[in-house]
């Protein structure tokens, strides 16, 4: 029996005890209470599981409850690992080395149906040109408009246009962030009504963060991970070689999802220093051109590509049963 949310937060309360000790743990346990728990510890061998004791784990169940308990006051929804909620493409999810890393609780705002399309995560600078605003804009729209989720993280400049490109279509998108879900803490400041008017418009915003927590600079490189880790491909409106934005392009060629970056022809683009991650990108061959040409074909690659994946996924799902 899979842990439930309320033990997974639990554990994440315990000092080294990350994602990938929590989920090998949940397989040993079959705990449904904190007394359960308590009781099954004592089982376990193991000097990290020794160090804790029962007061370290009620303490942190304690916490546990309350974070459920303020989240619920916020009316902030909370998913775990093993709800049949939960999406599965991010229990594939991995970090920028190709090292398997998914959540194990998320924290949510707006409609979780949204999860159930397919999404596409629009990324890129907080610096782009006014070209790559436009792109960023009109291409989120186009998918959005085919039924994806558009994926992105809030911030201002190409996600911005992500996002309200979806909008503008009357589209679904989904924003990633690395804090809570307080709109006290939604970074940036800026974009807090551009948040709401996603949660109003059947879009959702997603964190593993609980209340209270303002991210630091891992916050944003690990939330990186989890944009690509929800959608089937990635799309780079513009970016520099090294910019904020190849961590969640790593990601995605790590786990052998379609990468595409937006081609430009307009000199003043292709001199801009924000473009040149696309232009190495595209000369390297790890992304595939996005344009106005080619945007009915990448649609129908993205689709055929969606349900090859479902298909895939399927066929491991049945093959545990």
């Amino acid at each position: 029996m899979a842990l439930n949310t309320e033990l997974l937060i639990t554990l994440q309360q315990l000092n080294g005890f990350g994602n990938k000790t929590i989920l090998k743990l949940s397989k040993a346990l079959t705990a449904k209470t904190i007394d359960d728990l308590c009781e099954e510890w004592q089982s376990l061998r193991g000097k990290k599981y020794i160090k804790v004791t029962e007061l370290d784990l009620r303490r942190a169940n304690q916490i546990a409850c309350s974070i459920i308990e303020a989240s619920e006051f916020e009316e902030i929804g909370i998913i775990s690992y093993f709800e049949d909620t939960f999406p599965e493409i991010l229990k594939t999810c991995v970090d920028e080395d190709g090292k398997l890393n998914p959540p194990i609780v998320l924290y949510y705002r707006g409609d979780i149906k949204a999860l159930k399309k397919p999404g596409v995560a629009v990324i890129g600078t907080r610096e782009p040109t006014s070209i790559g605003m436009k792109a960023g804009y009109f291409f989120a729209g186009e998918l959005a408009n085919k039924g994806f989720n558009i994926v992105s993280g809030l911030a201002v400049g190409c996600d911005t246009t992500g996002h309200e490109g979806a909008l503008s279509v009357g589209g679904t998108t989904t924003a990633f962030l690395a804090n809570s879900l307080a709109w006290k803490d939604i970074y940036p400041q800026e974009n807090v009504e551009l948040a709401h008017r996603i949660v109003e418009n059947g879009g959702l915003l997603l964190s593993e963060y609980p209340l209270g927590y303002k991210g630091g600079k891992y916050a944003f490189v690990s939330r990186d991970r989890l944009q690509s880790g929800l959608s089937y491909a990635t799309l780079v409106v513009q970016t520099g070689e090294r910019g904020g934005t190849m961590h969640a392009v790593n990601s995605t060629l790590a786990s052998n999802k379609l990468l595409y970056a937006i081609k430009y022809n307009h000199d003043a683009d292709l001199q801009h220093q924000k473009v040149q991650g696309n232009i190495m990108l595209l000369n390297e061959g790890k992304a595939m051109p996005f344009n106005t040409q080619n945007l009915s074909e990448n649609i129908e690659i993205l689709n055929k590509f969606v349900e090859t994946h479902n298909k895939q996924m399927s066929f491991v799902d049945n093959m545990f049963d």
